[in-house]
């Protein structure tokens, strides 16, 4: 990629004299209507600093050596978001996006909620920050995916890195037992993980292998496909260590999801594409059940509904929510007693709602439950209108994100989901500016 040449201000006594225009996209188009930054070698720090962060995404809980368990990788992304602060405030408004602004609204009244409401503050402010923590990293992840290159490779890193952890965690590094006990055991996690939050994550390194493999436009040749199916099964058998079902869902749903849109891209006949999804269907289900995720899951067909947490959970969660369904019970309220009613944990700070809608909806009632539904509408929205720029990935990401957010996991905590806002919000800038510059090439051409 030729990075132009920095041109003088013509400004005086401005502090930075020189300017370097915003690279063009690395695929040669572009640059006409990309906005500059405020000092030269910033794009580059940007868009690698990006890239590193995104490998780290498995590993985001691992302490930083020497530094007393006081400065985890996360801090790492931390760092790198007030860096690209400091050297150009304009890659934050070029990150910004609708998506992000309802995440902003959001966490923003749950903060000011829990100020003014929860018997828990110190863990409210916590987990808040949890929350925020992220969401400004996928805000210039944001800024960076607008570059179409920028976002291929970002996901090829995330693969990266899934496969690193995947190896490691097959190898019995990074875990608390040693590998025969791995191989013994039925489910384990790695890097000071929770496991569903680890197999979601390999969940999302697979399906991004898998549309590099099955998408005739990728542009990756055979040998560099093979690579990334060698790194699908790492994913995928890293995932079965976790034995989470929500990362089977995740990976049967967005699996679908993307052979579905795929096969349609590519002109197939519907019945062509039934029967591709029935049988990807069925071969997934099939894996599923006979693996790990499928033993975990006899528990309930042996024991009743009434043995699984989570089913324990949802009426006591519909009934808190009943209470107060305007304003809510306020931040981390609800968690004692959730875990005292659900027998999951009968600790003085209980259990956190293994489902963020019902989080937000029983912390903040509407006011909690709109600005949720509107950020993960944008975000089907926006993955959907993408799907013929970039394929079924994005949808493949963001739909499961969602349903997943909905039953059984907390997403705002995760950080493979704020990698999913930066990669759809960014596609779908770049789509937009495309459209623009379709749209004034035909006016000044004089087409209607």
């Amino acid at each position: 990629m030729t990075v132009p040449q920095a041109t003088p201000r013509s400004e005086q006594g401005s502090e930075r004299a020189w300017t370097a225009p915003d690279p063009p996209r690395e695929d040669g188009s572009g640059g006409d209507w990309t906005q500059t930054y405020e000092l030269k070698g910033t794009w580059t720090f940007v868009s690698w600093g990006a890239m590193v962060t995104i490998a780290l995404v498995p590993f985001t809980n691992l302490f930083l050596p020497g530094t007393d368990r006081q400065y985890s990788v996360m801090s790492v992304t931390q760092l790198f978001f007030w860096a690209c602060l400091l050297l150009s405030p304009r890659v934050l408004k070029r990150g910004l996006s609708s998506i992000l602004i309802w995440m902003m609204v959001l966490f923003g009244i749950r903060y000011v909620y829990g100020s003014l409401l929860s018997n828990l503050p110190e863990q409210m402010a916590d987990s808040t920050r949890n929350m925020i923590r992220p969401m400004l990293w996928a805000w210039v992840l944001t800024a960076a995916m607008r570059v179409d290159q920028i976002r291929k490779r970002g996901c090829d890193f995330f693969v990266l890195g899934c496969t690193v952890a995947g190896v490691l965690h097959l190898l019995g590094v990074g875990t608390e037992q040693s590998i025969g006990e791995v191989l013994n055991a039925q489910r384990i996690s790695a890097f000071e993980l929770n496991a569903n939050v680890l197999g979601v994550i390999y969940a999302t390194g697979f399906l991004i292998a898998l549309a590099r493999v099955i998408q005739a436009r990728a542009g990756y040749g055979r040998f560099t496909r093979l690579l990334f199916a060698g790194a699908g099964v790492i994913a995928l058998l890293g995932l079965l260590l976790t034995g989470s079902r929500t990362a089977g869902v995740f990976v049967a749903v967005g699996s679908l999801v993307l052979v579905m849109v795929e096969t349609r891209r590519a002109g197939w006949s519907q019945p062509a594409i039934l029967t591709t999804v029935l049988l990807v269907g069925g071969l997934l289900g099939v894996g599923l059940v006979n693996s790990i995720i499928g033993q975990r899951s006899e528990r309930i067909v042996d024991s009743g509904v009434s043995s699984e947490a989570r089913a324990r959970m949802a009426p006591i969660l519909i009934e808190q929510f009943l209470r107060a369904p305007l304003l809510g019970l306020g931040p981390e309220n609800y968690r004692a007693e959730l875990g005292h009613r659900s027998r999951s944990d009968n600790s003085d700070f209980g259990i956190v709602a293994h489902n963020q809608l019902a989080m937000f909806a029983v912390e903040m009632g509407l006011f909690g439950i709109v600005p949720f539904l509107s950020l993960c509408g944008l975000l089907i929205y926006q993955s959907w209108r993408v799907r013929m720029l970039e394929g079924g990935l994005p949808l493949a990401l963001a739909l499961p994100c969602v349903i997943t957010a909905c039953t059984t996991s907390n997403i705002a905590f995760h950080w493979h989901f704020h990698f999913i806002v930066g990669l759809v919000a960014g596609a779908f800038w770049a789509q937009r500016m495309r459209q623009d510059s379709l749209e004034g090439t035909a006016s000044m051409n004089g087409e209607p």
